[in-house]
């Protein structure tokens, strides 16, 4: 059984490890392509909570929100909802893997400027981690960029999920800002 288990957890990292250089590689070469289609944002955020909750508990780290469904006015827009997905994916993963025991997250969703047929939501994630100095912050979008020399074996990760959030980002026309301190959070 423990055997059994342990071989799970690998199999899960080298997927994901998989996933991230696949990804990378299809956003480096223009190859992904995001769906237009009608979603709802609150469906979709519930859906990030409830998956980010259950591992920061696991990790000991408490996950806090604002009910974000009085911020939402307009909750059904057009985009790529896997996509979406994927970046508060990573950025919350983030969250909890640089963060510290007994930590806490937290997330809330803002409506900003609405012209026309377009709706601007601003969403704001904030944790008690590690935080990262100035000098790391210039690069913290990099590929396969992580502070600490001895990260990649801590943290286990590859150093591409920021890289992956940014060229989303970019890709969907869309902004995202850092603010960091080391030992205080991100």
């Amino acid at each position: 059984e423990k055997n059994r288990k342990k071989a799970r957890t690998a199999a899960e990292h080298l997927l994901m490890l998989i996933n991230d250089v696949l990804n990378m590689s299809k956003l480096e070469s223009n190859n992904i392509e995001l769906s237009h289609e009608a979603f709802d944002i609150r469906t979709l955020a519930e859906d990030i909570l409830a998956m980010t909750e259950m591992r920061a508990s696991e990790e000991g780290i408490t996950l806090k929100h604002e009910d974000c469904s009085v911020n939402i006015k307009y909750p059904y827009v057009y985009g790529s909802p896997l996509h979406v997905r994927q970046i508060f994916v990573n950025i919350l993963s983030n969250a909890i893997k640089y963060n510290k025991p007994g930590g806490n997250i937290f997330m809330k969703i803002d409506q900003g400027e609405k012209q026309g047929n377009t709706i601007e939501y601003i969403c704001t994630i904030a944790d008690t981690g590690i935080g990262m100095t100035s000098d790391f912050m210039e690069h913290l979008f990099d590929p396969f960029s992580q502070e600490k020399a001895d990260a990649r074996s801590i943290y286990q990760g590859t150093g591409l999920g920021m890289a992956i959030v940014k060229a989303l980002v970019d890709k969907m026309h869309g902004t995202i800002t850092v603010e960091s301190k080391q030992g205080v959070g991100s």
